[in-house]
């Protein structure tokens, strides 16, 4: 081509041939294939990167010769946590260092505006978008072009290391915390299938979580859930603390005593809660067939706490007691006597082995029912004969038509007597009444007049 043609050729024209000149006509020998208007160019992955994975972006100054082009390069990160681990030229007349994690200097040892391909390896920590914006300027600082690109960064999984406290009661209400990683956008926290009370994101490290209630001791799963998937830890439910209860039962008049038609008893059961946890729906039964057949319900039971009935011929009291809690039930009945004349009871848990009987009480009665008796009436005293007086009833014989019998004459009496301060002294035999002594006398007189009567005629 002669010096004419070039002459003639705009300059504009010349420009564009220059650019696309082959080493066939030995005028460039580093000449790069025309591309747009740009002084600089940015490309990288175009799908999500995994975070913790290095990535590579390449920056091409493609538009630039010795005399025009961009002799210095700056680049920076922004957005979601990134840094460049190291950056490479494609030709050594060109020098990269790196300012900090997320920014660049590369420039052109010599100054001047050659092309060249740079290439950056990032590392980003965090999921996100992550924004590199490169700057092309000359020697004095002067901005030629620039370009941007985002790069999306996957989130990534969260990572559970563990819960402290680590277990806790069925109850729930524990506040525990959950150590781990990537917890930042957490959308849940389950223990089990059921979700937590409450949770909160103190770091991305970092939850603080309350535990909801169980309804079995053991372990179960801790579930974190961010956008970017789960992880799982353990948490383990404590079994319950234990409760125990006893009972006993007593009555008024006391077991052992003897009670008649009309009195009224009065029983007492009273149950206690035993040992390190409250116990829930304690139960007690008294069977009162052997009371009623001898006595009729007054329908009067009651409890300090819990719930209470005599129905059917028995008693059921059913509460929930509390830590050193008690209750106390009282029922009473009147004596009728028309069983087998006795009151028994005997109160159980039944088919419940938290409870049991405090054996040193006793949780029976046993009470004997007896007619009441009607008091004999005192007998009048016999009258005792006192020297020189006169058994009442007796005739006076100074008055009696019969003379007295003679010493020698008078029969001896049936019973033999001797006088002591003038009181007879009992001989072991019957004592004649007073009727029937009156009635010996006059036959005893009779007889002897006759006989005086008749010892007259033979003398």
């Amino acid at each position: 081509m002669s010096r004419s043609i070039l002459a003639a050729t705009p300059a504009r024209r010349t420009a564009a041939l220059l650019a696309t000149a082959t080493t066939t006509f030995g005028l460039l020998t580093l000449a790069a294939p025309a591309h747009a208007d740009s002084v600089v160019q940015i490309n990288g992955p175009a799908a999500p990167v995994p975070t913790n994975t290095p990535y590579t972006l390449t920056i091409n100054l493609p538009n630039t010769d010795q005399r025009t082009g961009a002799p210095m390069v700056n680049v920076k990160l922004s957005g979601a946590a990134a840094s460049v681990t190291s950056a490479l030229t494609s030709v050594l007349d060109w020098s990269c260092k790196v300012e900090s994690g997320s920014s660049v200097s590369c420039r052109n040892l010599a100054g001047m505006g050659t092309p060249v391909s740079i290439t950056l390896t990032v590392k980003s920590t965090a999921g996100g978008t992550v924004t590199t914006t490169t700057s092309a300027t000359d020697t004095r600082n002067r901005p030629l072009g620039s370009a941007t690109l985002d790069t999306q960064v996957a989130a990534p999984a969260p990572v559970v290391n563990g819960l402290e406290p680590g277990h806790g009661p069925l109850a729930g209400g524990t506040t525990v915390s959950i150590t781990g990683s990537h917890f930042t956008g957490a959308t849940g926290v389950s223990f089990g299938s059921t979700p937590a009370t409450d949770f909160t994101v103190d770091s991305d490290s970092r939850i603080t979580a309350t535990v909801p209630a169980a309804e079995f001791p053991g372990p179960v799963a801790v579930v974190v859930t961010t956008p970017a998937g789960t992880s799982t830890g353990q948490y383990t439910y404590d079994p319950a603390p234990v409760g125990t209860y006893t009972f006993t039962e007593n009555s008024d008049p006391k077991s052992g005593s003897i009670v008649h038609p009309g009195d009224k008893v009065t029983y007492t059961v009273k149950v206690a809660q035993h040992g390190d946890g409250a116990v829930k729906t304690a139960r007690i039964l008294d069977d009162l067939s052997q009371v009623l057949d001898d006595a009729d319900y007054n329908g009067d039971v009651t409890a300090d706490l819990g719930t209470a009935e005599v129905k059917d011929g028995r008693l059921l009291w059913t509460g929930d007691l509390p830590v050193e809690g008690s209750a106390t039930i009282t029922y009473s009945v009147t004596v009728n006597g028309k069983g087998d004349r006795k009151l028994s009871t005997s109160a159980i848990a039944p088919d419940d082995p938290r409870g049991d009987c405090d054996n040193e009480t006793a949780c029976t009665t046993d009470l004997t029912v007896k007619d009441a008796t009607t008091p004999s009436p005192t007998p009048s005293p016999t009258p005792t004969p006192t020297g020189g007086s006169e058994t009442p009833g007796t005739p006076d014989p100074s008055t009696s038509s019969t003379p007295p019998a003679s010493p020698d004459t008078q029969t001896p009496s049936a019973t033999t007597s001797s006088q002591t301060s003038g009181v007879l002294a009992s001989t072991g035999t019957t004592v004649l009444s007073t009727a029937a002594t009156g009635g010996a006398l006059l036959l005893i007189g009779g007889l002897t007049g006759a006989l005086s009567r008749r010892k007259g005629r033979h003398n």
